[in-house]
């Protein structure tokens, strides 16, 4: 057993030293001569609320002119969408009549007769005008007021009544009308693919606003003479363009048994005389969209009612120049007229050729003989009108129908959007400041 004690009293000494530390004053900065660093909270603070108020009021007064002025500057349609105001000036340019088109002294059509009123189409060799047709004349207007308005189904299937063995066959065969129709009609599904296409222009391609971007489906209306007293008349009436209204005036003597329609718009008639059917085809539930080379082939329901090339169209002449254009045009309406002429007198019995007046575009046709007494015109004015169905149809005075057309287009943007057009445009948003 050892008797060291060293560990011991070093332990000891160790202890003695921090007992001594422990008790000793520190030495301060002023002791040693340091003058002390300030430290900058405590410095005294400067009152900037006036100032930081004066920002504030900038960057909102900026903010407020920023947005009224990218306001501004929205197309007048999304301005009208959203519900803001145009103001004077951007209203004016909108009412402002659109120039009158530029005179081309060339023909006003390529591909058949070009007949506006009151020029009259017809098989006479010598050109007629409403004058030497007609009596007591009162030609329709945008704004005259029709009577009842008759929708009809269109044919599910491509097929006609057929002509019974007394009647006569006569055909009517155009682009489309120059008289205006105080009448339209309106798809909803057309309204909400082109409202859609408007709406993924301004927003994804950051396109300007369609100036006419409403889908309004105005009409168009001729007047048809018919004045064969020879037999009852199976009256074919069909276009290539857009929806035609189409009046009929009648001969004395003169009995319609049935109007047939052949349409790629919405065809409507005017005046059907007592006793007469009706019924219409519409070209898109049978037909694809026209491509070069599509209505060449014969086939079943190839029912778009092309017109067969005539001698005296410019597009002859034009063609046999060396014009490819009019030589690919030319050929498209003889193919697919031989096409559609197949079907055609498979379901009527008859060639498509027969009887038949075929202008471009025309304001009054005469089917028959030219009368030996003027007939009797027969207004628009409250008669009763057979349009083609359809999800809506207008009537009325251009004012009437121009606010129906625009609050239907407003309820499917209201139902796109689930809730008010006010939703588009959200009130400016206000931060209080403490």
């Amino acid at each position: 057993m050892t008797h060291d004690k060293r560990p011991n009293n070093f332990s000891e000494r160790l202890q003695r030293i921090e007992d001594a530390r422990s008790t000793r004053e520190p030495v301060t900065a002023a002791e040693l001569g340091i003058a002390p660093e300030p430290s900058p909270y405590d410095r005294p603070q400067e009152d900037h609320t006036i100032r930081n108020g004066l920002i504030w009021v900038v960057i909102a007064v900026m903010v407020a002119f920023g947005g009224y002025h990218a306001a501004l500057a929205l197309p007048n349609d999304l301005k009208a969408v959203i519900g803001l105001p145009v103001d004077e000036t951007e209203m004016v340019a909108a009412q402002e009549p659109e120039p009158e088109p530029v005179a081309i002294p060339e023909p006003a059509s390529y591909i058949g007769a070009f007949l506006p009123s009151p020029a009259v189409a017809s098989l006479e060799t010598d050109q007629l005008s409403l004058a030497d047709l007609a009596s007591d004349v009162a030609l329709p207007t945008p704004d005259t007021m029709l009577g009842e308005i008759i929708p009809f189904d269109r044919n599910i299937s491509c097929r006609l009544r057929r002509p019974q063995r007394d009647e006569n066959v006569v055909n009517v065969r155009l682009e489309g009308g120059l008289l205006p129709a105080p009448l339209q009609a309106i798809s909803h599904t057309a309204l909400a693919d082109r409202l859609l296409r408007n709406v993924k222009a301004v927003t994804q391609n950051r396109l300007p606003a369609q100036r006419n971007g409403r889908v309004t489906g105005p009409f168009e209306s001729i007047d048809v003479f018919l004045s064969d007293t020879s037999a009852p008349q199976y009256v074919v009436l069909q276009n290539l363009g857009g929806n035609i209204l189409w009046n009929l005036h009648l001969a004395p003597d003169v009995r319609v048994a049935h109007v047939a329609l052949i349409s790629e718009g919405l065809p409507a008639v005017a005046n059907l005389p007592d006793g007469a059917t009706i019924e219409g085809l519409h070209v898109s539930d049978f037909v694809e969209p026209h491509r070069f080379g599509a209505d060449d082939r014969i086939r079943e329901c190839m029912i778009r009612p092309w017109r067969k090339p005539a001698p005296d169209w410019v597009a002859h002449q034009k063609a046999a120049e060396g014009n490819e254009l009019f030589r690919n045009q030319l050929t498209s309406f003889t193919k697919g007229h031989a096409a559609f002429n197949a079907w055609y007198t498979q379901t009527l019995g008859v060639d498509a050729t027969a009887h038949v007046v075929a202008p471009d575009k025309a304001a009054h046709v005469l089917v028959g003989p030219r009368p030996r007494v003027p007939i009797r015109y027969q207004p628009m004015e409250g008669q009763s009108v057979h349009v083609m169905r359809t999800d809506t149809i207008i009537a009325g005075d251009s004012a009437t129908r121009a606010a129906l057309t625009e609050a239907l287009h407003q309820d499917m943007l209201r139902a796109a959007i689930g809730g008010d057009l006010a939703a588009l445009d959200p009130p400016v948003m206000e931060r209080s400041l403490p």
